[in-house]
């Protein structure tokens, strides 16, 4: 499997980063085919191609996901597109 890591600090408190996570997840859901689901303060993915996890702190979100054999060409776009979705919400 390939792996995304993306580690982020932001200001804007647990109840901003648990919203923006829901987001991120119900935007990869639909352009990927990821479920999600919350297990407290941790948002859980998973599909036929993509596993992993977000923890949302009250100033730090981290994503892990790994991506089958399935997914690794889109691997580069899927960063980019969890890299701008973070960027977006920690630069606010």
């Amino acid at each position: 499997m390939s792996a995304i890591v993306v580690k982020r600090s932001h200001n804007r408190g647990l109840d901003a980063a648990r919203k923006e996570a829901e987001m991120l997840a119900d935007e990869l859901g639909k352009k990927f085919g990821l479920k999600h689901r919350w297990s407290s303060d941790l948002l859980e993915f998973k599909g036929s191609g993509a596993k992993g996890k977000m923890l949302c702190g009250e100033d730090i979100l981290e994503i892990k996901l790994e991506l089958s054999f399935m997914l690794k060409p889109f691997k580069a776009r899927i960063e980019q597109e969890i890299n701008k979705y973070l960027d977006d919400f920690c630069s606010a």
